[in-house]
């Protein structure tokens, strides 16, 4: 097999998909218009995730929302190694 084949069935699947994603989004654009993207907070999961952000809504941002003790300690951490580093 040809370094050429091969590389050509490697890229194959990464390209489809590629193709694919593009396609659904310019689907959505067009039946929706654009879009505007953030990160989200699923509680149930404890996770954050990329998804599309509904009209006026702003993104989750770890920084200022859901400070804990822990959430605290690292903001002062944070603080600490600014200090050093300057």
């Amino acid at each position: 097999m040809s370094a050429s084949t091969l590389a050509f069935l490697i890229l194959t699947p990464f390209v489809g998909v590629f193709a694919y994603a593009a396609w659904h989004e310019w689907q959505r654009t067009r039946d929706e218009g654009p879009g505007t993207y953030g990160l989200a907070y699923d509680p149930e999961t404890d996770s954050t995730h990329v998804t599309l952000l509904e009209d006026g809504e702003t993104g989750y941002d770890p920084e200022t929302e859901g400070t804990t003790e822990a959430g605290e300690e690292g903001g002062e951490e944070r603080e600490e190694r600014a200090d050093r580093t300057t």
